[in-house]
């Protein structure tokens, strides 16, 4: 069967036909719909359009606190003030006449990883999606871990350091991507509105007149051996590696993944493993087990493919 399967991001909504076997078909993106619940849903009704009869169903995946069971949308991220506290499904009964099905971004990252990828046979796992913020993602006993409130794994709320309860003292904002590029920027002298960021970190308009720096620029003056930056990515990789140790010490997984599109730099597995292998004397002090840290398989699709696994759990039990 084929499944109309929707990454609904912050800036743009990805979308594409897939199989039973995450063969993908029909990719394309478009606006994403951040103004009302009525947009929100007339694109998937639209998008469906252009599919009925050849899809036997709809998988989601966005940001926030989802009950995907019942399709209750308690946050949105970026949607929520468009769906925040709606029953996606309900909305979409008379718009659709296939069966749905909604997950949380980060969760499908990890069910996608499970389903075809690199976790494939793990019972216990973690997955740290670094991006704007840390997404996250929990297998317990081969089964996804949703948490009492369905907001197991939200990592980007981890706190830093002791004491302090502002949004300056999360995970989020030392170790993803957007919290690297902000700190070279300010190492730098240069406006973190001209790296490519989340909004709210940037802070400000670009400058038209300026380039812009992406992670990809970063990690190019980390190979050139820029004392500035090279300064600040050990600081950002020893902020990344406390987030992975404590994963570890809380859930003690078989494995814990990294994903996002930094994660497909090749020397970032490399480095977190150097950065980790820090601790190492003391785990072994402690008899500590060991956890195997990979690069997830799936990235720019993750959401999706992991979204078409949520849909098969559902519908297939």
């Amino acid at each position: 069967m084929k499944y109309l399967a929707m990454d609904f991001g912050g800036t743009f909504v990805k979308h594409c036909v897939m199989d039973d076997d995450a063969r993908i078909t029909d990719r394309g993106e478009i606006p994403a719909p951040l103004k009302s619940s009525d947009d929100f849903i007339q694109v998937i009704a639209d998008l469906y359009d252009q599919y009925r009869g050849t899809v036997g169903g709809i998988a989601i995946s966005m940001p926030g606190v989802i009950d995907s069971d019942t399709g209750y949308l308690y946050s949105g991220g970026a949607y929520t003030q468009a769906m925040g506290g709606k029953n996606l499904f309900e909305l979409l009964k008379d718009k659709v006449d296939v069966p749905v099905a909604v997950e949380n971004d980060a969760k499908s990252a990890i069910l996608a990883e499970a389903w075809k990828g690199s976790l494939q046979g793990v019972s216990d796992a973690a997955a740290i999606i670094i991006g704007s913020g840390l997404g996250g993602g929990v297998i317990m006993d081969g089964k996804l871990r949703k948490g009492a409130h369905f907001a197991s794994g939200e990592i980007s709320g981890l706190l830093a350091h002791p004491g302090s309860y502002g949004m300056d003292n999360l995970a989020a904002g030392g170790g993803s991507t957007s919290a690297l590029l902000v700190m070279v920027a300010h190492a730098k002298g240069m406006s973190p509105a001209q790296f490519e960021v989340s909004r709210f970190m940037a802070q400000g308009e670009p400058d038209p007149n300026l380039p812009i720096y992406t992670g990809k620029d970063v990690f190019q003056w980390i190979e050139e051996g820029d004392p500035v930056t090279c300064a600040v990515y050990e600081k950002w990789l020893g902020n990344l590696t406390q987030v992975i140790i404590n994963l570890k010490m809380v859930i003690d997984p078989v494995k814990i993944v990294l994903g996002g599109g930094v994660s497909r730099n090749p020397r970032l597995l490399k480095d977190v493993k150097a950065e980790y292998n820090k601790f190492r004397p003391l785990m072994d002090a402690f008899g500590m087990p060991e956890t195997e840290l990979d690069i997830c398989t799936f990235s720019a699709d993750a959401n999706m493919v992991g979204a078409v696994y949520n849909w098969l759990l559902h519908q297939e039990g």
